[in-house]
């Protein structure tokens, strides 16, 4: 008898299966279950050694022992045919059969049935409250919470509020649970601190943001190089009482000497102090002052970046002395923080538009999708990101998180119009435009062209008269005019643009004849744009090209640009797109 013939005779090929199969059925409850009573990789990995080590002596066991009526008894002493030999066969089959049904039923509940994250904010952790007068309480109040929501604002399970908008709230007066109602939070996080000396008493609270009561608390003693620690403890409290499922470790607070992490949260406590004259460049000097006692501490480089972009913003600096600063930042981020949100979308941007290396920015763009999820800046860019390389279903979903984490940010609502309009949905793109004009300003030349598109071509031309841009107002001119059938109007508006000198004219005139029509002339105005390096990439997936794309020229023009749809295949959304149906 051959061996493949003896080893089915003896059901050790029926047994290795059915072991396999329960082995990985096993494992997968484990992930799941484990995390929830405090265990981390380790058990798991302990589990899978344990089934792998297993292994042979299970198939050892089939190949000298036999399952029969009597019992289990020794091959030798068992008939080799029969019926007794097919009623084992027939029961081990079934047993397989049985495992791998539990192991089907398992997959479709754990990945197709899965509830996607909501985009409902979860919790919104907010400044700590003071108690007693030491000089360094102001800044460790929020030092506290934001160290807090740095750990959980890591977890992609969790809509973590944005930290910015919270402090905002809080210095225009807001208590706990009007910033919770602002932010339409469900629940937040608060407590108070008390320091003495090197002491420090810290109690945290979790409180459900509907009815004001508190679902958790606890109080922590110790001394100040323990504030991290006690940082940690209570963001893992508040996952474990939100109930959220989690299999990967919670990431730990970075620690630091106590006098960088004094400097860094006045220099965060100054920055935020958005009506005080020169906030950039007196956090600068503070975090500069960090920063000599602890080069890799994450805040205190992050705050640098951010306190360049104020400096700018006064006048202090120009933007091409803060650009240097930037990137210094953001390579040495990189290097303590491989994993950090921000730096690599912001890396995968460049990479991908500046040097068209795809598979390099996916790389990063990964990244940010593990990490970043609960960052504006990550979303926001994230965002724009998406719509530009045409997955629309994600960057909806991007900016719909965004202002789920802060329903007061103006460019999320600028964001989200954008990512309407460039999905087709020209009536809500439009609701969700003036929502954003409500609040700011710009934003006109699309609103525009969605009210071209919806057939209004007199309100187009009232939207664009305010602005001050005269290729906007010319280009949305000779649009409506030709919808209006006004020929004298329409030649004088596109004969006053061609006259214009602006680097984006020539896709101007591109949108303009797509508009009416004229396919030779709007493909002329797109290969002068290519030509002359307009950034034509960034408009591609505009909704002004919609009649061009079935032209063999369109496929041609995205070929020479190298935005075509199997380069741009190489970027992943998939990680988020679950989400978006």
């Amino acid at each position: 008898m051959s061996l493949i013939a003896e080893l089915k005779r003896r059901n050790v090929l029926r047994v290795a299966a059915g072991y396999i199969v329960a082995a990985w059925l096993v494992v997968q409850l484990v992930e799941t279950i484990f995390p929830a009573f405090g265990f981390g990789d380790e058990a798991v990995r302990f589990v899978v050694i344990g089934f792998a080590v297993g292994f042979i002596p299970v198939v050892v066991a089939a190949w000298v022992l036999e399952w029969t009526p009597e019992g289990i008894r020794k091959d030798e002493d068992v008939e080799r045919h029969g019926p007794a030999v097919a009623a084992a066969a027939k029961r081990w089959d079934r047993i397989v059969m049985v495992i791998l049904a539990a192991a089907v039923a398992f997959f479709i509940v754990e990945n197709i049935l899965e509830r996607p994250i909501d985009v409902e904010p979860t919790i919104a952790v907010l400044p700590f409250t003071g108690i007693g007068s030491d000089a360094e309480l102001e800044y460790l109040l929020a030092g506290v919470a934001e160290g807090i929501h740095t750990s959980l604002a890591r977890i992609p399970e969790l809509v973590v509020s944005a930290w910015p908008t919270v402090v905002k709230l809080r210095s225009e007066g807001l208590d706990a649970v009007e910033i919770a109602a602002k932010l339409e939070a469900p629940n937040f996080l608060d407590g108070t601190v008390q320091k003495a000396g090197d002491s420090v008493r810290i109690t945290a609270r979790l409180v459900a943001g509907d009815s004001g009561r508190t679902t958790w608390s606890e109080t922590y003693d110790g001394a100040m190089a323990d504030i991290f620690a006690i940082q940690d403890e209570i963001a893992a409290a508040a996952v474990a009482n939100l109930q959220v499922g989690r299999s990967a470790a919670l990431p730990r607070t970075q620690r630091t000497n106590p006098e960088t992490y004094r400097l860094t949260l006045q220099a965060w406590s100054t920055l935020n102090r958005v009506n005080q004259e020169n906030v950039g460049s007196i956090a600068a000097a503070l975090l500069e002052e960090a920063l000599a006692l602890d080069p890799n501490y994450l805040s205190a480089l992050n705050a640098l970046s951010f306190a360049a972009y104020i400096q700018v913003r006064e006048g202090a600096i120009a933007q091409e002395e803060a650009e240097p600063i930037y990137r210094d930042v953001q390579e040495r981020v990189l290097a303590i923080d491989p994993e950090n949100g921000v730096a690599n979308t912001y890396l995968a941007w460049d990479l991908l538009w500046d040097a068209k290396e795809f598979a390099h920015a996916n790389h990063h763009l990964q990244v940010a999708l593990r990490t970043g999820l609960n960052d504006g800046e990550v979303l926001r860019n994230l965002a724009g990101f998406a719509r530009r390389t045409g997955n629309m279903d994600a960057a909806l979903w991007f900016v719909e998180r965004a202002l789920a984490a802060d329903p007061t940010c103006e460019n999320c609502f600028w964001q989200l119009s954008e990512n309407l309009f460039y999905a087709g949905r020209i009536k809500e793109a439009i609701e969700a435009k003036e929502r954003f004009q409500a609040l700011g300003s710009g934003g006109y030349y699309n609103h525009a062209v969605m009210l071209l598109m919806s057939g209004e071509p007199e309100a187009a031309i009232e939207v664009i008269a305010g602005t001050t841009d005269p290729k906007g107002v010319l280009a949305i001119q000779a649009m409506a005019y030709h919808a209006l059938g006004d020929a004298g109007q329409f030649a004088q508006s596109l004969a006053e643009l061609k006259q214009l000198e602006s680097e984006q004219l020539q896709i101007s005139l591109a949108e303009v004849h797509a508009f009416t029509g004229d396919k030779d002339l709007a493909f002329e105005a797109l290969e002068n744009a290519a030509a002359r390096g307009g950034r034509l990439q960034y408009h591609l997936f505009l909704p002004q090209w919609a009649n061009l794309r079935d032209d063999p020229r369109w496929s041609e023009l995205r070929e020479r640009l190298d935005m075509a749809d199997e380069k741009l295949s190489l970027l992943d959304f998939s990680p988020v797109l679950q989400y978006a149906q």
